[in-house]
């Protein structure tokens, strides 16, 4: 009780409250009731706050994911997953026997352009177009499709993967920023079957071009948006995505129609760009390299019209082959193909050679390009560089099947962790994996699942993908071997995941990394906060998470479970550089739309607001989108003086 003006503190003790013979917090004392009142002259007024009173102990996922690409058997030890002292376990198992149908369910059908401009029409009409081929390139993949639309339960073959498993999460879907990005892939998905009312889709490609030719000016060049200007970049933009299209479907005559009225306008304004290049390599006696849109011309031209070869063309293919180096492999895949389709053989073999030079492998990724020479595109990651060195393997070296499906299945293991929703990229990717439609879609039997020489109790397999998924209760320890076996007999890739999950103490979580591995530090004015160092209330200190990801994930979602002698500096959540924030009761949770690759990371800012000593819970990260990959952080303690 405190006297009117005075001011002090009050502290109770839990003991009386606790169960004897466990010595903790039953359930229905785990949320307490914080009541004070001030009583005045005939009058009171009061408050009331709920006190939530934590476990020392948490559940605890760890993952295991795995991929075959092979037929063999590969074994796991499971009972290593479940540490010593942990209760309630729980064990999930899930294996894809055929993931390449994951290509069929990215497909974008584009309803509507999202703007009627230049870019968005050309990018929904060839989306929609190069689709419809891959549809039809098997009578298989609309009986699967129709096969995935009848399926019923809590999780089926049409619904986004950011749906799926959310008992594997660490936060589930309605917690995250993502709920939308959810109801658009499921939606995508309910979409293929429109590839196949020809009615439906004509009408939507006819609309669609009949927008785009509005766009062409009278001089054959494109506007970005109806009553602007034309010019080279936006018609060499276009044009170089329907000459690809021509390439790469049945020719449309009035395509055909549009390309070449688009290059009467470009071989214009070629004319004075190389005029241009020639003066100034006179004037600076210099050799100059033509720009991206000279190069995506050049492309362009030989995709369509098969080595015609003007003089400003001649003079734009000799400077292609003068720096090599200064070229992106982006860029030098490109131009190999160029270089080929014009003839400079040996050159585009050279360039090519290059190239594979820059390459990786490893057996569960394939062979991809861990280079800054391969640029990061603004929403594909690298995908776009690797789509360009397997058309430049096609063109060149067609007969290098090794290092062909090598790339295909790092686009595979790509579509794993991300969901590909810009639609031309897409569709390119997806194209440049399935061979023209010689792609893997019946790669054999099931594989077999054991655990402990007894046939795991899975669902059954869906069509296509050939997925299974398995959930058993278990009392594992660690010291002992229990082992899981899957026999592939199957050719192409396959893969899984298992996830072992149970209740620990908060001090005896260990820390764990697949695929994600993240570290928490505290800082005190930019100094590392060494263990056992005492902080002061009042103290100002940053929380770094350093998150290092082994590939591109999309969907990355990271809980902090921090201290309860913290109080955020910022309260309010929002976007920050390159992620979201949102600061609750007792966590920080960060979600990352995309992490690309890499190292990351992130600081925030909290004050000590009480004294005594406390313990964080643990800090973990994983993919929302592939939640077999995730890593984690153990706790620890902070001690605060007054």
């Amino acid at each position: 009780v405190l006297k009117a003006q005075g001011s002090g503190s009050a502290t109770y003790s839990l003991a009386s409250l606790l169960a004897q013979n466990a010595n903790k917090l039953t359930a229905d004392q785990s949320l307490l009731v914080v009541r004070f009142t001030v009583e005045g002259d005939g009058f009171s007024d009061g408050e009331q706050h709920y006190l939530s009173v934590l476990q020392n102990k948490e559940y605890v996922t760890n993952t295991y994911p795995f991929t075959q690409n092979d037929a063999g058997v590969k074994t796991i030890n499971v009972g290593k997953l479940f540490p010593k002292k942990s209760t309630d376990q729980k064990l999930t198992v899930e294996y894809t026997n055929n993931p390449n149908w994951l290509m069929i369910q990215a497909l974008p059908y584009v309803a509507n352009a999202s703007e009627k401009n230049a870019i968005s029409l050309v990018s929904a009409y060839y989306a929609n177009r190069l689709g419809k081929q891959i549809m039809s390139t098997s009578p298989s993949i609309k009986q699967t499709i129709e096969q995935w639309k009848k399926e019923t339960g809590k999780e089926t073959s049409m619904m986004s993967a950011l749906e799926k498993n959310q008992e594997l999460k660490s936060l589930t879907l309605d917690e995250t920023p993502w709920v939308m990005d959810a109801k658009n892939e499921s939606e995508q998905k309910q979409q293929l079957v429109r590839f196949f009312d020809e009615n439906q889709l004509q009408n939507k490609l006819t609309s669609t071009f009949s927008s785009l030719k509005k766009l062409q000016n009278s001089d054959g060049s494109f506007s970005w948006w109806q009553g602007m200007k034309g010019s080279l970049y936006m018609t060499v933009a276009v044009t170089k995505t329907l000459a690809r299209l021509q390439n790469l479907t049945s020719p449309s005559p009035e395509v055909t129609n549009m390309i070449n009225a688009s290059f009467r306008f470009m071989d214009k304004k070629v004319a004075k760009c190389v005029a241009e290049m020639k003066r100034d390599e006179k004037r600076y006696n210099t050799i100059l390299f033509p720009s991206d849109d000279l190069c995506d011309y050049l492309y362009t031209n030989a995709l369509f019209y098969h080595g015609r070869a003007t003089n400003d063309i001649k003079y734009l293919i000799d400077r292609l082959t003068k720096k090599p180096t200064d070229l992106t492999i982006y860029g030098k895949a490109n131009t190999a193909v160029i270089l080929q389709q014009y003839g400079k053989v040996e050159k585009a073999r050279e360039y090519l050679q290059s190239i594979k030079e820059y390459t990786v492998y490893t057996e569960e990724k394939g062979r991809y390009f861990d280079s800054k020479n391969a640029y990061y595109s603004w929403r594909d990651y690298k995908i776009p560089t690797e789509v360009a060195a397997i058309e430049a393997i096609k063109t060149i070296t067609p007969t290098d099947g090794k290092t062909l499906v090598e790339m295909q299945r790092w686009l595979l293991q790509e579509k794993r962790t991300q969901a590909w929703d810009t639609p031309l990229n897409s569709v390119n990717a997806i194209w440049a994996f399935m061979n023209n439609g010689n792609w893997l879609m019946q790669n054999g039997e099931h594989a077999t699942l054991m655990l402990d020489n007894k046939p795991l109790q899975t669902t059954q397999p869906t069509a296509g993908l050939g997925y299974v998924k398995a959930t058993q209760t278990v009392d594992f320890q660690s010291s002992e071997s229990h082992d899981l076996v899957i026999s592939k007999t199957s050719t192409g890739t396959s893969w899984g995941a298992v996830y072992a999950q149970f209740f620990q103490a908060s001090t005896d979580i260990s820390d764990a990394s697949s695929g994600l591995k993240i570290k928490r530090e505290v800082m005190v004015d930019s100094v590392l906060l060494k263990r056992g160092k005492t902080l002061k209330v009042g103290d100002k200190v940053r929380i770094r998470l350093t998150i290092i990801a082994d590939r591109d994930y999309d969907f990355v979602q990271v809980v902090d479970k921090r201290a309860a002698c913290l109080e955020p500096v910022s309260q309010l959540s929002g976007y920050r550089w390159g992620y979201y924030i949102a600061p609750k009761d007792y966590t920080t949770n960060y979600y990352f739309d995309q992490m690309a690759k890499g190292k990351h990371v992130v600081e925030t800012e909290y004050y000590i607001d009480r004294a005594g000593v406390y313990q964080t819970g643990t800090c973990t990260a994983q993919c929302a989108y592939a939640p077999e990959y995730s890593g984690r952080t153990g706790a620890e303690v902070v001690r605060v003086d007054k």
